[in-house]
């Protein structure tokens, strides 16, 4: 008995310490703010403070060929944090449509005008079949 009760708070005690641990580690920061935009925000203005994430959310149909890309972009002041994510919207049948996600934190700053373009990935900004662009400013 003495010994299931020792067990038990050595136990507990260890929990105890793990947990302080873990709450004083925190764990990597994660960004103050995160702003989402997508296609409705088209041709407008983000204010943003360094630290602070933006993730852009558009429609894409891979199966055509078209894929939407940056082609603007100020990475001193709004750096990239992933790779794009695409997830299938509905049904995942063979042709079917989905919405493409960039990631980026503002990391000083300063004014980027940020364009992305849909377009097969050999074509310009004037044969893309649509653009979307931002104008971000980072505060301190």
């Amino acid at each position: 008995m003495i010994f299931r009760i020792a067990r038990m708070v050595l136990n507990l005690l260890g929990l105890s310490i793990v947990a302080a641990l873990l709450s004083a580690c925190g764990g990597a920061a994660g960004p103050e703010n995160v702003y989402i935009a997508d296609e409705n925000d088209n041709g407008q203005t983000v204010m943003m403070g360094a630290g602070d994430a933006l993730q852009i959310s558009l429609p894409e149909n891979r199966s055509t060929g078209y894929i939407w890309s940056i082609v603007t972009n100020d990475e001193a002041v709004l750096r990239p944090t992933d790779e794009p994510s695409y997830a299938i919207e509905g049904e995942p049948l063979p042709g079917a449509g989905g919405r493409v996600t960039f990631y980026f934190t503002a990391v000083a700053a300063g004014e980027v005008s940020l364009q992305l373009i849909n377009a097969r990935p050999a074509e310009t900004a004037v044969e893309a079949v649509e653009t979307f662009a931002l104008l971000v400013r980072v505060t301190d």
